[in-house]
C-alpha cells in the first residue's frame, strides 16, 4: 500500500486520468486500476502534469482574501524566489481581477452566497530555467460556479515572462492552431461552438504540453461549448506542434518531456481518508472551566507571514489553532510541521477556499477529504473543519460528519482580512472577548502581525490564556458535524 504522502503526490501528478475525475468534484472514493506490472503513462490526451510544489526550492505562496459581507475573495499564487518578475506579474494580474471583480460584484436576491472570485495555482513546469503556472479563475455569480484557465510561463535564463500563446512562433503558427482546434471541436458533435474559435491570443492564454509532448489547449468554461460541460481541451499531436513553436515553446515542451516518468507504481492508493488525530478533540494543559480562556483561530495559511506569526505566539506562551487551506498545505509542508511541533493545532479549512455553501455534496466530499489527506501526510490529520466565510449548509454537515470533522465557527471576528488598521483589528478582539470566545483571524491578514501583539499583551494583563478550540471543551468532547464557538454562518 502506498503511503499517504505518495497518495498525495499521485492525486497532484496529473499523470493518471484521475485528475479529470478528481477536478470534476468527485467524493472520497479512488476507483484506480492497476495492473501487475508498472504501466506506461495513459493516453488521456489532456491530461496535464503538474509539479509538487513543495519540491521546488525558495517558493512561498501569497494569499489575499476578503470576507465582507457583501462579495468574497480569495486570491492564491506563488511567489518564486528565482523568477522575481513572475511572482510581480502574477501580483499585477491577481491584482487586477479584484478590482474587476470587487468594482462589479453585486449580491442576487436568493442566492446561496454572495459574488465570489476565486484564484487558485498549479505548476506546469519547474526545471531547465522554465517555470510554468497555471492559474485557474473560479466566479460565482449567485447561481453557478464558471472557470477560466490561463497559463504563465517564465524563462529564468532571459528573466522574462510569457503568456501561453509566446509559445508559438508567429501569427501563422496562431492561426494554423486555430484551424486544428476548430478540426478537433467539430469532430466532438453537437454543441460545440467551432465558430468561436479564433486565432486570437487571449483566447489561446492557456497552453500546456501532456506527458506525451503533445501540445493541449485549454479553454474557460463557455468559451467553446456549453458551460455545463465545464473544462474543455484539445490535444494536438507532437509532430503536428512542433512546427508551430517559437524556440522558448520547443525548449518548454521539451523540459515537461524531461520532467515526466516513464512508468507509473503498480501499488494501488489507498481507498480510506486518514482518520482524524486524538489531539483534535481531546482537552489540553489549561482547565478552562476554572481559567479564563480564549481560543485563537487563524485562517487561510500557511503563508509567508506564518513564520513572524509562530514567533509572537511563541513570546507570549500562546496557542492557537490553524485552520489550513489544502493548496497551501500542500506547497508548503515543512511550514505545517513547524506549526505543530510549536504546540499549535491544525485543521481544515479545504482545499481551495470556495463557499462551500456553493458546492454539491461530491465537491464539498473532495474538498474536504483532499484537505484530510495531505495534512495527515506530515501528521495527524485534523478533527475539526472551519468553511470557508462560515458557510455552511446541510450538505456541509453531511460531508464533515462522514470525515468525522467537528464544526467550528467564531464569536469575535477582527476583520483582519479586510482591515489594514492594526489599531483597529486588535481592539476589535480586546472588546470583544470573553472567557469562551472563538476569535477570528487570518495568517495573511494586512494588519494581523501588527495587532496580534497588542491584543496578546492587552488580553494576557485581564487574565486570559489562549488555548486550541478543543481545550475551550476540556472534558466535553466534541462532536462530529456538530457546529461550535457562538457564531457559524
Amino acid at each position: 500500500m502506498l503511503s499517504l504522502a505518495a497518495m498525495a503526490r499521485l492525486l497532484r501528478s496529473g499523470g493518471i486520468a484521475l485528475l479529470v475525475a478528481i477536478t470534476a468534484g468527485c467524493g472520497v472514493t479512488f476507483p484506480f486500476t492497476f495492473e501487475d506490472e508498472p504501466t506506461t503513462l495513459p493516453a488521456q490526451p489532456t491530461t496535464i502534469n503538474f509539479v509538487t510544489p513543495s519540491t521546488v526550492g525558495g517558493l512561498s505562496v501569497q494569499t489575499v482574501s476578503d470576507d465582507s459581507a457583501d462579495h468574497h475573495v480569495f486570491v492564491s499564487y506563488p511567489s518564486l524566489a528565482s523568477a522575481p518578475e513572475l511572482a510581480g506579474k502574477l501580483r499585477q494580474t491577481t491584482s487586477a481581477a479584484v478590482r474587476r471583480f470587487s468594482h462589479g460584484a453585486r449580491p442576487q436576491p436568493h442566492a446561496p452566497a454572495p459574488p465570489e472570485l476565486n484564484m487558485a495555482w498549479q505548476l506546469t513546469a519547474a526545471s531547465g530555467g522554465v517555470f510554468g503556472v497555471r492559474m485557474r479563475t473560479g466566479l460565482f455569480t449567485g447561481t453557478q460556479w464558471r472557470n477560466s484557465l490561463s497559463t504563465l510561463w517564465y524563462d529564468q535564463n532571459a528573466r522574462r515572462v510569457h503568456e501561453s500563446a509566446d509559445l508559438l512562433k508567429d501569427g501563422q503558427a496562431l492561426a494554423t492552431l486555430a484551424a486544428i482546434v476548430r478540426n478537433r471541436l467539430w469532430s466532438l458533435g453537437q454543441g460545440m461552438k467551432v465558430d468561436a474559435v479564433k486565432p486570437d491570443r487571449a483566447m489561446f492564454d492557456s497552453l500546456n504540453f501532456n506527458p506525451h509532448g503533445d501540445l493541449v489547449a485549454e479553454f474557460d468554461d463557455g468559451q467553446v461549448a456549453p458551460a455545463r460541460m465545464g473544462r474543455i481541451a484539445v490535444a494536438v499531436p507532437k509532430q503536428e506542434a512542433t512546427p508551430l513553436l517559437s524556440d522558448f515553446g520547443r525548449r518548454t515542451m521539451d523540459v515537461v518531456d524531461s520532467a515526466t516518468p516513464e512508468t507509473m507504481p503498480n501499488t494501488p492508493p489507498p481507498q480510506a481518508i486518514p482518520a482524524p488525530g486524538d489531539q483534535g478533540t481531546g482537552g489540553g494543559s489549561v482547565d478552562c472551566a476554572a481559567a479564563r480562556c480564549v481560543a485563537l483561530t487563524f485562517d487561510d495559511g500557511p503563508g509567508r507571514q506564518t513564520d513572524r506569526l509562530l514567533s509572537i505566539l511563541a513570546e507570549y506562551g500562546a496557542r492557537a489553532t490553524f485552520f489550513t487551506v489544502g493548496a497551501n498545505a500542500e506547497a508548503q509542508p515543512a511550514l505545517l510541521r513547524r506549526i505543530a511541533d510549536a504546540g499549535h493545532l491544525i485543521a481544515n479549512h479545504s482545499w481551495s477556499h470556495r463557499d462551500l455553501a456553493t458546492l454539491d455534496i461530491r465537491k464539498i466530499s473532495d474538498e474536504l477529504s483532499r484537505t484530510q489527506m495531505t495534512i495527515g501526510t506530515v501528521g495527524p490529520a485534523p478533527a475539526l473543519l472551519r468553511a470557508p466565510y462560515g458557510g455552511l449548509t446541510a450538505q456541509v454537515v453531511t460531508a464533515a460528519r462522514a470525515l468525522k470533522l467537528s464544526i467550528v465557527g467564531w464569536s469575535v471576528d477582527t476583520a483582519d482580512a479586510r482591515d489594514p488598521n492594526p489599531a483597529a483589528v486588535a481592539r476589535r478582539a480586546i472588546d470583544g472577548a470573553r472567557p469562551g470566545s472563538v476569535i477570528l483571524m487570518h495568517d495573511g491578514g494586512p494588519a494581523t502581525l501588527k495587532a496580534l501583539p497588542k491584543m496578546l499583551k492587552a488580553l494576557a494583563a485581564r487574565g486570559y490564556s489562549f488555548v486550541t478550540v478543543p481545550e475551550l471543551y476540556g472534558a466535553h468532547r466534541m462532536e462530529p458535524g456538530q457546529v461550535y464557538g457562538t457564531r457559524a454562518h
